[in-house]
């Protein structure tokens, strides 16, 4: 697909595909809805799933194409039509073609049932679409007033927190702090890569904050040789870290990540992290959404505080011992 697209701001010049989740009542809604009044926002499409609650009536302005609608803040709307890739398409030919205006990045909202992990795999997986995206920010929304409820009772709530790469804690002003300090660790020992973000009803929330592309800003483990420590939860789900002191050839490294994810992808939720590689002094940025690698990126430099391979996963009923020995055998 030969498509003539306006500039780019994701990685390797494609456009950034973002995904805003949460569990039904998360305030996902109510985060979009003031996301679409910020400037920042501007020259954004945005993907409702079929099953989303989201009403856009109050700021539509007209049709520009089937299904697409330009909103007064300059976005576009859109639901998904049959699937997300094809939606997709369309999108990337009707801008190509001047039916719509152009974009520089894509949000998709789902459903409050939904898992995030299948929307990252079609954009890493689909030739026809990992030309143009790039997989951007999983911002999660957890409500601070009923989110430990849903978590303690629907796997849905706990995998799509596993899942992100940013935790919006929504509805701060009307919980009370100690149920919010119990949130946040709750949240940290789920997904101790995800940064958390404190969102009130009353404040608008900041773009940069909810889908910045700062992969270096994640947290990942320090320490010297190679250790690795465990924390597990509810339904086996857990998350170790893993460190390697010395730089380990790239395509080895590759092909074991892609044979262990297809091997146990459906026990690793997600891995990330930075990978320091034979012949190079640039970080390169790991990730993987259980079955799908995610191509290596390099970071201008090394983030403060860390100089080594640092890898996180976050996995279900896989223990970090099996990990260990894998990539110690695969890169001895």
């Amino acid at each position: 697909m030969a498509l003539a697209l306006p500039p780019r701001s994701g990685a390797g010049g494609r456009i950034p595909l973002h995904v805003l989740t949460g569990f039904l009542g998360s305030g996902k809604t109510t985060i979009l809805r003031r996301l679409l009044q910020s400037p920042e926002f501007a020259d954004t499409a945005v993907i409702i799933n079929e099953f989303g609650e989201i009403g856009l009536d109050h700021v539509l302005v007209r049709d520009v194409a089937e299904d697409v609608v330009l909103l007064s803040s300059g976005c576009l709307c859109c639901g998904v039509r049959g699937d997300l890739t094809s939606t997709l398409i369309d999108l990337l030919e009707g801008a190509a073609s001047g039916a719509i205006p152009p974009f520089r990045r894509i949000v998709v909202e789902t459903s409050g049932l939904a898992d995030p992990g299948p929307i990252l795999g079609a954009v890493v997986s689909d030739r026809a679409l990992n030309v143009h995206f790039a997989p951007g920010v999983v911002a999660t929304a957890v409500d601070a007033v009923s989110g430990m409820q849903s978590l303690q009772g629907f796997v849905e709530a706990r995998q799509q927190v596993a899942l992100a790469s940013r935790l919006l804690i929504t509805k701060t002003d009307i919980a009370d702090d100690d149920g919010i300090a119990v949130l946040e660790r709750t949240l940290a020992g789920l997904n101790p890569l995800a940064p958390p973000v404190r969102l009130s009803m009353q404040a608008a929330p900041r773009f940069a904050d909810l889908f910045a592309l700062r992969p270096q800003d994640d947290p990942l483990p320090a320490g010297s040789g190679f250790s690795a420590s465990w924390t597990s939860h509810s339904d086996g789900i857990g998350s170790f870290t893993v460190s390697l002191d010395c730089p380990v050839p790239r395509a080895a490294f590759i092909e074991w990540l892609e044979l262990l994810l297809a091997a146990r992808g459906e026990s690793i939720l997600r891995v990330k992290g930075l990978l320091a590689v034979t012949g190079s002094d640039l970080p390169h940025v790991v990730q993987g959404v259980q079955q799908r690698v995610f191509p290596l990126e390099t970071l201008p430099a090394w983030p403060a505080g860390a100089t080594r391979t640092g890898l996180v996963f976050i996995a279900r009923d896989l223990t970090r011992t099996a990990i260990q020995r894998s990539l110690e055998s695969r890169l001895s």
